[in-house]
């Protein structure tokens, strides 16, 4: 709560208080008609607001006097939908008049407030209902100065907030007000109702009113927080109780999507699977700061230093998180997807929900989920995330170092830089909200990335294969990471330069049965390859292949087809050729045909098709029919020309920023040897 905020209710309450003390001697040499009038006549003029007293007002003189009133209306700003801003059934307070007349010390005996009713609201253009003309600010400056409230009761106390400039709304009942007996005696204090309309619930312990009037201590503060599923703890100390300002505590938050923290705090997180941090929090004129603070995100650990400057238009926030063990899963809320929920997983039951909904289209992989735009524009923000492991069992990941920027509803990363299979993989994203619809572009670079921990654990993957670099450069529009992919325009290029592969798995893909069984007769062996370049270039969610090929010392592997980001879907046709005689060879189209999640490979010798079991049976029959009019070995299968080929991926990559990763690692001079070994070959 602001300190705007905070005056407006300390100066309501102290109004009554006021027109206690001042009015005190001369009330009882009037009827009740007269001081009410007068009263109200005072309040009005002050303020420009109407202040009525439409019940009963009674004062007892004595050392210990006492003043009541009943049906007290204090009126709204005129722009307000609610008529009061404060209504207050009864209000009864005891003065001690020898207290203040002989030690000048303001000591109220007891305090009894019935159905208050206080309405703190701000509209659309950000004007305050708690801004009042000519008001008094009977806040003291000092806490020695504070009254001393020897037994406070409040019934039946009801707070409405209603901010239309940050979307904020509260509904609190007052269930509980202990703070009466001694001047050491703790405050107690628990409230229920809605924030945001979601279940809200607080309890507050604090120090005693000695605590309060003691300036040269802190005042200690406890507070549990329950509001849906989030759950916080608040222990500490204020250094300025009167203003509710100088938080000094430690928090301890958990709940179950950190998303779900906008509607509290104003700040924008990605989805998240349930958490708990705990930290220091400390507030300090416009800054909060959340630091050293630890826990768990999921599965991951989290822990660093989260700062917030509210001063600017946009919040802007600054972060700086680590984690040392990181589940890759937890991440899919940056693109909008859900945070795994697998066996396992730590996922909430929405996420679960969610997961169900998303294993009905088993075959797409880009999530469906919509951005929050609106969350955008709420906050500027400067993020650090690095993950020193990264725990993904089916892909090579290694660590995370990613800096993300967001600034009036535009937002980067410059980059997302992953260490992947020995290499990196630096991605460059720009997420532009403030426009309708939302504008993406997408610059991923790949850089020497060994297939070998793509291929696991098998006997293929044990040879030797040259790194591979490349880069992917898209964009597109939508209000989800599926639509941005379905309307994606751009290109993208993988090439591969040196190394060598298994020579059984060369010949495998060109249906070389002899030659096959010949190396699993004696042994495989490693071939040297030349060069590899898969070319990809495309509007609207299509993708065309403009090259593909493969070139080892044994066989050249060509290519043509597409891939649908639209529908996620890929329809490739390869052609390998061999450049050595075989006696027995199956030479074929082979098609690789499905679904991202669901990809076949299948020969196609008369590309024909391979979308059904009736084409399936088709080709293979076609195949073995045409197999003893295949060529032999009349020279079709021939070199490549690599460098042309890498002076082609140079076009894709003006700057050199990845092909020369290629050359650096594996350039001419490696590839000689793959020459030689081909001219030995034929």
């Amino acid at each position: 709560m602001t300190r705007g905020k905070r005056q407006a209710l300390i100066w309501t309450g102290s109004i009554f208080a006021i027109v206690a003390v001042a009015l005190a001697i001369f009330i009882s040499t009037l009827d009740q008609n007269k001081a009410k009038k007068y009263i109200s006549t005072a309040v009005t003029e002050a303020t420009g607001r109407q202040l009525s007293i439409k019940g009963d007002l009674n004062l007892d003189l004595g050392w210990i006097s006492r003043l009541s009133a009943s049906e007290i209306r204090f009126a709204n700003a005129d722009w307000s939908k609610h008529p009061q801003m404060a209504d207050v059934g009864l209000f009864d307070v005891e003065i001690d008049l020898w207290q203040l007349l002989t030690k000048f010390r303001f000591v109220l005996p007891t305090v009894t407030i019935s159905r208050p009713r206080m309405v703190l609201e701000k509209n659309s253009e950000g004007m305050a209902n708690w801004e009042i003309r000519a008001a008094p600010q009977p806040v003291p400056e000092k806490r020695t100065e504070f009254p001393v409230i020897q037994n406070l009761v409040i019934k039946d106390g009801v707070l409405l907030f209603d901010d239309q400039v940050s979307k904020t709304q509260a509904d609190l009942k007052l269930i509980q007000v202990e703070a009466a007996g001694f001047l050491d005696a703790p405050v107690k204090l628990k409230a229920e109702g809605t924030y945001q309309k979601l279940p809200l619930t607080i309890s507050l312990d604090g120090g005693s009113y000695e605590n309060l009037r003691n300036s040269k201590e802190p005042y200690p503060l406890q507070i549990n927080l329950a509001m849906g599923k989030l759950k916080a703890k608040i222990d500490g100390n204020l250094t300025e109780p009167l203003e509710m300002k100088g938080e000094d505590v430690t928090l301890d938050i958990q709940g179950d999507d950190m998303a779900n923290l906008f509607p509290l705090i104003r700040l924008v997180f990605p989805k998240t699977p349930p958490y708990r941090l705990k930290g220091h929090l400390k507030h300090e004129g416009n800054v909060w700061s959340f630091s050293n603070f630890s826990g768990r995100v999921g599965d991951s650990d989290l822990h660093g230093n989260i700062r917030v400057d509210t001063a600017p238009k946009r919040p802007m926030m600054k972060a700086d998180l680590v984690s040392n063990l990181l589940d890759f899963d937890d991440l899919a809320g940056f693109i909008g997807g859900t945070p795994g929920t697998g066996t396992g997983e730590t996922a909430s039951e929405e996420q679960k929900k969610h997961a169900a909904v998303d294993n009905q289209e088993r075959d797409r992989i880009f999530p469906d989920q919509r951005y929050d735009l609106e969350r955008l524009g709420a906050m500027d923000a400067d993020v650090r995330l690095r993950a020193k492991r990264i725990l993904a069992p089916n892909l090579p990941i290694d660590d995370l170092n990613a800096t993300l920027n967001l600034n009036d509803g535009v937002l980067s990363f410059a980059p997302a830089a992953f260490g992947v299979a020995n290499g990196r993989m630096e991605i460059y994203s720009r997420f532009d909200g403030s426009k309708r619809p939302s504008k993406v572009k997408i610059d991923a670079r790949l850089r020497q990335l060994d297939l070998k921990r793509f291929l696991g654990q098998s006997s293929f993957a044990q040879k030797s294969l040259a790194p591979i670099s490349g880069r992917i450069v898209l964009s597109g529009t939508g209000e989800s990471f599926r639509e941005l992919m379905a309307t994606a325009d751009g290109n993208a290029f993988l090439a591969m330069s040196g190394g060598q592969i298994s020579a059984m798995l060369v010949e495998l893909a060109g249906l070389d049965v002899a030659e096959s069984l010949g190396y699993l007769v004696r042994g495989d062996q490693s071939i040297p390859v030349r060069c590899g370049l898969l070319d990809l270039q495309g509007q609207n969610g299509q993708m065309a292949v403009q090259t593909l090929v493969f070139d080892t010392s044994d066989t050249v592997i060509q290519g043509e087809g597409k891939i649908d980001l639209r529908d996620e879907r890929v329809d490739i046709v390869v052609l390998p050729v061999p450049k050595d005689f075989s006696p027995l060879s199956l030479r074929s189209y082979i098609r690789a045909h499905g679904s991202f999640n669901n990809l076949s490979v299948f020969p196609d010798p008369v590309k024909t098709g391979t979308n059904s079991w009736f084409k399936k049976t088709f080709n293979v029959l076609t195949m073995l029919v045409l197999s003893p009019f295949q060529p032999r070995d009349i020279g079709q299968g021939t070199d490549v020309d690599c460098d042309a080929l890498m002076d082609k991926a140079q076009k894709q990559d003006p700057k050199g920023i990845v092909v020369k990763d290629i050359y650096k690692s594996s350039g001419p001079k490696a590839r000689e040897p793959a020459q030689r070994h081909a001219s030995r070959s034929r």
